[in-house]
């Protein structure tokens, strides 16, 4: 009987625990990410994945077609169809950037070995899976998984960070960014540019999309710098 209540205060233990995570956080753990966000954000504390926009009867959530890009949104609808569910939204504390967070559960290495590589590329091939870098640009064909050949299409829209850095920043084997097209659309009411940061580690990767204003956006580099650290790979 005694072992019986001590199993039972473990599991609800377990529980409370579980509960007490953020998405975030959950997300990072299964990963095998770390993370020690900067003070000067402050983290949303959802405890299941969101859309980074609210729906209304205006903007309701988006359907299958909307998500793929195949059918035109807008206002909210076009944010919540373009990003989908995410793990976390932060918010900096001069009110000109809003990061949202996004780890991928699944992910894999890519098997693409049809075209020779230099050092860069296969890095980038090796860490970073290129399937939601094809969805966030609205590439090729919906519905399909990326193929090698728009994955090396794709790779030449990117922003390479140098792999020391990457390795520096985040313990991670490549790191890329690329500017996101709002189509004339604003993220709560002053957000009109935005940027993706990825950084990968043997297909698992962590998306940071930043939304910031048309002052805001040129000092995206200063924005990243702030993130030195803040995920880590922990294997």
């Amino acid at each position: 009987m005694k072992r019986i209540v001590l199993i039972l205060i473990l599991l609800l233990t377990v529980v409370q625990i579980s509960l007490a995570q953020t998405q975030l956080e959950k997300d990072a753990k299964e990963i095998g990410v770390s993370v020690n966000l900067p003070s000067f954000y402050n983290a949303s504390e959802n405890h299941e994945w969101i859309f980074p926009a609210e729906a209304t009867d205006e903007y309701p959530l988006p359907d299958l077609a909307q998500q793929y890009g195949t059918k035109p949104a807008c206002g909210n609808t076009f944010f919540n169809a373009h990003f989908g569910l995410v793990s976390g939204v932060l918010e900096h504390s001069d009110h000109e950037c809003i990061v949202l967070a996004c780890l991928p559960p699944g992910g894999g290495r890519n098997n693409f070995r049809s075209f020779p590589k230099d050092s860069m590329q296969l890095a980038t091939f090796e860490h970073i899976n290129f399937g939601r870098i094809k969805r966030d640009f609205r590439y090729g064909k919906a519905f399909e998984n990326v193929s090698e050949i728009e994955a090396f299409e794709l790779y030449s829209m990117l922003t390479h960070y140098p792999l020391a850095k990457a390795q520096e920043m985040f313990n991670a084997g490549a790191m890329v960014s690329y500017p996101l097209n709002f189509k004339g659309n604003i993220y709560k009411d002053g957000f009109t540019r935005g940027k993706a940061l990825v950084i990968g580690k043997n297909g698992r990767e962590v998306y940071l999309y930043f939304m910031m204003t048309d002052t805001s956006v040129l000092n995206f580099e200063k924005y990243l710098e702030e993130f030195d650290g803040a995920f880590l790979f922990n294997w």
